[in-house]
């Protein structure tokens, strides 16, 4: 093998196994994080995704609403065997707060069946969001979801605590963790106000874990990538500069 073509393999091979490495270690945060429900609609569905990366300022997580879908699938398609209609909405910010909740909403929430059941205080965390379309007039919506003033929720200034290591203790036995949530339907008025969440507009977010979504090398696979890369290009480059014979010189020796 040619002296060049065993630098360039060497070379693949190193930027194979650092690659390997930087994607095996790379925080669960950086994944973006899933959620889906049903929306006022019995048929109709709403999903979005968080970017758990998003830039945070004053209570804002920028640009951190991603991938949002409606799915508009009314009785009447769904007799008739119609296609449903997605409404995509355009990314959006994140608003978080806490938020003060009536005795009424706090019996409401801790009765009702979610990841939190019995959890809630009379102060919560709002994740609040308005988004919109490209048409003309524009499509929007407005929703928000909530969970308990506990841990890992405390954190109002990061969005990575939507993942599996510090969700898994709310897990349901479906998999998922579920979040009260209002949901403002599909509007064309920008002049109406969305009303405030009550025990009658009771519904949830379903978070999926980041594992079910994407998937990665288990950690001996990445290993043994990463040690194969290490032995293959120290092997390359010995080989690399073992001296040449010269045979002209080897027979006049003979």
């Amino acid at each position: 093998m040619g002296v060049m073509m065993i630098n360039k393999l060497a070379k693949v091979i190193s930027a194979a196994a650092v690659l390997t490495m930087a994607v095996s270690l790379a925080p669960q945060s950086a994944l973006a994080q899933k959620f889906s429900g049903q929306a006022n609609n019995v048929n109709d569905r709403f999903s979005f995704e968080i970017n758990p990366s998003a830039s945070y300022t004053g209570g804002i997580f920028s640009g951190a609403i991603q991938n949002a879908i409606y799915t508009d699938n009314d009785s009447l398609a769904v007799l008739n065997a119609e296609t449903p209609k997605d409404y995509k909405l355009n990314q959006g910010d994140l608003k978080v707060s806490l938020e003060s909740i009536s005795d009424s909403l706090q019996q409401a929430l801790n009765v009702r069946s979610s990841s939190f059941k019995g959890k809630f205080g009379s102060t919560v965390v709002k994740y609040e969001a308005r988004l919109e379309d490209n048409s003309n007039p524009k499509n929007f919506i407005h929703f928000a979801f909530y969970a308990p003033y506990t841990e890992p929720f405390t954190n109002l200034n990061s969005l990575s605590i939507f993942n599996a290591s510090n969700l898994t203790p709310f897990l349901d036995s479906s998999g998922s963790v579920s979040f009260p949530k209002y949901l403002w339907g599909l509007k064309f008025d920008d002049n109406l106000e969305p009303n405030p969440f009550n025990e009658d507009d009771y519904r949830t977010f379903d978070w999926t874990p980041d594992s079910d979504r994407k998937k990665v090398l288990e950690p001996a696979a990445t290993i043994s990538l990463l040690v194969f890369g290490i032995v293959s290009t120290t092997l390359l480059r010995k080989r690399n500069k073992r001296p040449e014979i010269n045979l002209s010189n080897a027979k006049k020796t003979l």
